[in-house]
């Protein structure tokens, strides 16, 4: 286990510093915080990583590019007149 040191942000600027544990491995932090809190960290990460990335899917703005680029990758035919389009005006 180490200490590090993290930055404490608030609407991007950093508003303080502070030092937290770096666990090494996952038995090194069993044996410091106990299964029980590192089962609900875990978990809670898990869960924190699925629901913000279902937000940020629902909610931020997607510029058309990015679009463009996730059709063509869920939909051949789509890639294929993404392409088309762009050998046509790309020269």
């Amino acid at each position: 286990m180490k200490k590090i040191t993290v930055e404490v942000k608030s609407k991007g600027e950093v508003v303080d510093t502070v030092e937290v544990q770096r666990y090494e491995n996952t038995v090194e932090a069993v044996k410091a915080i106990g299964e029980e809190r590192c089962l609900d960290a875990i978990n809670k990460v898990v869960s924190d990583g699925i629901t913000n990335a279902a937000r940020a899917a629902k909610v931020r703005p997607t510029s058309p590019q990015a679009q463009l680029a996730r059709m063509a990758k869920d939909n051949p035919k789509a890639k294929a007149e993404i392409e088309a389009l762009l050998s046509k005006y790309q020269g």
